[in-house]
């Protein structure tokens, strides 16, 4: 059988970042029963039969949104085809995901979550349209690790309007510090049609220069790098196995 990894979208989010132009909507939860029925109607219109599933990632939007017996019937539709060693990630916002879920999560057989920090300067997330802190974070992944979950991924940002060098070299000793299995490092795109755009465009926001984004980035690449993260693809960072 052909080993495959799927990803699985859910397009619902309680407020819009404003540097985001995925496919989401706020404000739509009336369609979300729809969707999920249309979203299981798919998956078993596809023979599975002949694939070996490794790696199941739900994303968005915000995944968390749906209640976990949805999560569940999503899972239950491909978990005959799971790899005895798979691994089912979850997308998370900081502060939007109580304890009693996160641990219905791992009932569920999800054995990995990404949470979404961006960056540890409460400031610079207000600014990018951020709904939560960096406390809310740090709380979150402090439960996540309570209830069980060794599996653990961080996405972090640079190239933020008004970021310093020194704000993401801070956000990433504080991370470090918290021993995430997994770290994504992803530079700021301004995106046509955003929010972000529209603030940028009326002088409200204004995204730091080419050169400074670069410094940041290789910068970055060094720290992480030399704390035992192995640089595996441009935006992500895998702690090295011992």
């Amino acid at each position: 059988m052909k080993d495959v990894g799927i990803y699985i979208h859910v397009p619902f989010c309680k407020k819009k970042c404003y540097y985001c132009d995925f496919v989401s909507y706020c404000d739509k939860e009336k369609l979300i029963k729809p969707y999920l029925e249309a979203l299981l109607k798919e998956i078993e219109s596809v023979d599975l039969s002949k694939y070996n599933i490794k790696t199941v990632y739900i994303g968005g939007g915000t995944p968390s949104i749906l209640n976990v017996e949805d999560i569940k019937r999503i899972l239950d539709c491909i978990h005959e085809n799971f790899d005895k060693d798979v691994e089912i990630t979850i997308e998370v916002n900081p502060g939007a995901v109580s304890k009693e879920k996160l641990q219905d999560y791992i009932e569920t057989r999800i054995n990995r979550i990404s949470i979404g920090l961006q960056s540890a300067n409460d400031e610079l997330l207000k600014e990018i349209g951020r709904m939560h802190s960096f406390k809310e974070f740090l709380d979150t992944y402090n439960e996540a690790k309570n209830v069980g979950f060794k599996n653990i991924n961080v996405d972090l940002m640079l190239g933020l309007p008004n970021q310093t060098l020194e704000d993401i070299e801070e956000t990433l000793k504080t991370v470090i510090s918290l021993e995430p299995k997994h770290i994504s490092l992803y530079s700021l795109i301004l995106e046509e049609g955003t929010k972000l755009e529209e603030l940028v465009a009326n002088g409200k926001l204004k995204m730091i220069d080419e050169d400074l984004e670069r410094k940041m980035y290789h910068e970055t690449k060094k720290i992480l790098e030399e704390n035992g993260y192995m640089h595996y693809e441009i935006s992500n960072f895998a702690k090295k196995r011992l």
